[in-house]
């Protein structure tokens, strides 16, 4: 499912619909509004008691239910409101399976823990990349199956995740949907982060529609096919991802987390400015390497880091302030990255975005010296 909303869904709302740039900044921004409602649905569901397996459970059975519906979709607005609805709720989930995380994984091995099934993850999704370019370069009207092998995913899933041992959610202590966003006040350090956090991620994530568009899209004079948007935005990223987790999980555990998030910043740096200061796709290839090398540690460091910082029985409560504001730069970057792309252009896109990357990775230097190790 990770392939399909920035990759397959992009693709064919592309060139199966034709679609407006706004349904595909909507659909781009999907899994993001997702991780921005994910903060209400953490207060709401944990005044009920329920575990965290079943908090998690529910938004899979929606992203299953979505996919399957946008299957038989015949108008674009009725596929991209499927789409849409799957890949919000799969995000929205994110907070519990990161407590669940702490729940069950020792301190000390939690990111070669995870480290195991994001392996799995990634290499299936760089397998189901190709494959699934191949069914679309057959015929694009095979998408539909394509979208029904993504909603058995999210049946899947759905029960996966109900099976996972988990506590019930911990409960907030106060009444505002909105209240976790105290502790970005209330610890500063934490906030801090998380601004120069949020800097970053802007830069990277108002480019990941932009990726598939670039290359797939005629406007920029490429237009390459199905398997070659496939190969450049998910099979060479992911089989980069697969082939260095163990590498980047081993370093969170052993690694000062600030050193990292830095190493981290400037690598993407490095891997976006390449992808688009050029239509070659020997060097596009290079830079999405980069990226993917970089969002193998990335994933881990985003997943996980909140359990450095969070108190005992917080985590959920810190995650969702994170994953928040993820949904608030993912929701935003798509809508002003292809209108800022549209101003100054793609390769200009590419120079800002490193730039800012580069911005955040200084800020993060006075945090070096604060340790923060927060374990239950």
């Amino acid at each position: 499912m990770a392939t399909g909303a920035q990759t397959f869904c992009l693709f064919i709302a592309i060139r199966y619909y034709d679609a407006s740039e706004g349904v595909k900044s909507a659909i781009a921004s999907a899994p993001f509004l997702g991780m921005f409602c994910s903060l209400l649905l953490v207060h709401y569901l944990s005044s009920g008691g329920w575990k965290k397996s079943t908090c998690g459970a529910i938004p899979s059975l929606i992203t299953g239910a979505g996919l399957v519906v946008a299957a038989c979709a015949d108008s674009v607005g009725i596929f991209a409101l499927c789409v849409v609805a799957a890949y919000l709720s799969r995000s929205a989930l994110i907070p519990f399976v990161t407590s669940i995380y702490k729940d069950n994984y020792p301190h000390s091995k939690r990111g070669v823990s995870i480290s195991k099934p994001l392996m799995t993850t990634v290499g299936v999704s760089a397998v189901f990349g190709f494959g699934g370019s191949l069914i679309l370069e057959s015929d694009i009207g095979h998408f539909r199956w394509l979208l029904l092998i993504l909603g058995i995913a999210g049946f899947v899933k759905a029960w996966a995740v109900y099976s996972m041992p988990s506590q019930p959610i911990e409960k907030t202590a106060h009444k505002n949907p909105f209240g976790n966003l105290k502790y970005l006040f209330l610890d500063p350090s934490f906030g801090y982060v998380l601004l120069t956090w949020f800097i970053m991620g802007f830069a990277n994530l108002w480019t990941l529609p932009l990726k598939v568009d670039y290359v797939a899209s005629a406007k920029y004079g490429i237009e390459a096919s199905a398997f070659i948007v496939a190969l450049i935005t998910t099979i060479i990223p992911d089989t980069f991802r697969f082939l260095f987790i163990p590498f980047w999980a081993k370093l969170f555990d052993r690694m000062n987390f600030i050193v990292l998030r830095i190493v981290l910043n400037l690598t993407f740096a490095l891997g976006i400015g390449l992808f688009f200061i050029s239509k070659n796709l020997i060097v596009i290839g290079i830079g999405s390497a980069l990226i993917g090398f970089s969002f193998s540690g990335g994933y881990i460091a985003w997943s996980l880091w909140v359990t450095r910082y969070a108190p005992p029985g917080k985590t959920a409560a810190y995650m969702s302030v994170h994953v928040f504001l993820t949904g608030v730069r993912g929701t935003l970057g798509p809508i002003i990255g292809y209108w800022t792309a549209s101003k100054i252009g793609t390769v200009n896109i590419g120079i800002l975005s490193s730039a800012m990357m580069v911005f955040a990775s200084v800020m993060l230097i006075p945090e070096i010296k604060k340790i923060r190790i927060s374990e239950s």
